[in-house]
Formats: C-alpha cells, sequence, structure tokens
C-alpha cells in the first residue's frame, strides 16, 4: 500500500518539477515571452503544452513501469491525482488574463497523455 501511494505521489511530484523546469528552456526558445506580469504569445504557450504532454506521457509511463501490481490502477490514481491538481490550479487562474484554450488544454491533454503512458508500459502477465 505504502509503494503504491509512494509510485503515484512520486510520479505526480515528478512530472510537477520536470514541468517546472521546462521554463528555462522556454525562455530561451521565447525570450522576453515569460516575464511576470506578461501573458506569452500563443506559440510559446503551444511549445509550453507540447512540452507538457511528453512530460506527462513520460511520467505516467514511468508511474506504470514502477508499480509491480493493478498497474492500471496506479495510472488511474495517477490521473485523478493530475486532474484534481489541475483543476486546484485552473480555477485561481481562470481570470488572470491568460487565454483559456490553455488552461483547458492542459486538463483536457492530462488523461491522454496518462492513456498513452500506460499503453507504452511494457505488460505483465
Amino acid at each position: 500500500m505504502l509503494r503504491s501511494i509512494a509510485v503515484v505521489a512520486g510520479t505526480y511530484l515528478l512530472s510537477v518539477v520536470l514541468v517546472v523546469a521546462t521554463d528555462p528552456l522556454l525562455s530561451l526558445l521565447f525570450p522576453g515571452d515569460y516575464v511576470k506580469g506578461r501573458v506569452p504569445s500563443n506559440a510559446a504557450l503551444l511549445t509550453s503544452t507540447v512540452l507538457f504532454v511528453l512530460v506527462s506521457i513520460l511520467c505516467a509511463w514511468l508511474c506504470a513501469r514502477l508499480s509491480l501490481h493493478h498497474v492500471s490502477r496506479h495510472v488511474l490514481w495517477f490521473l485523478i491525482v493530475g486532474e484534481l491538481m489541475g483543476i486546484g490550479a485552473t480555477i485561481p487562474n481562470w481570470s488572470t488574463g491568460w487565454p483559456h484554450w490553455y488552461w483547458l488544454s492542459w486538463l483536457l491533454t492530462w488523461p491522454v497523455s496518462c492513456w498513452i503512458g500506460l499503453r507504452l508500459a511494457p505488460r505483465r502477465v
């Protein structure tokens, strides 16, 4: 039980760290776009979303890979935690001037990314 919680929580925290770690890359790719108090360009936000999807797939795959049994259940909990945290982050940011498609795209791509990560994990018999 504790291992299952550690796998789900650990891979979710890793996804957060990796998404935050993409900020310096995005700042290099889009200089001047990631400035406090300024909404980045649509190209920068789209690139951010693509990186988010890649990180999500990687972490869902890792969650599936690290779970000993009930692989799909672990990834389901990974998905649920991510969606709840995503909703929790979207609500206060909804009226900050950022495009709504950005927040919605992260909420809608998370389940798809989790499913892809699960499918990429090796099957256990």
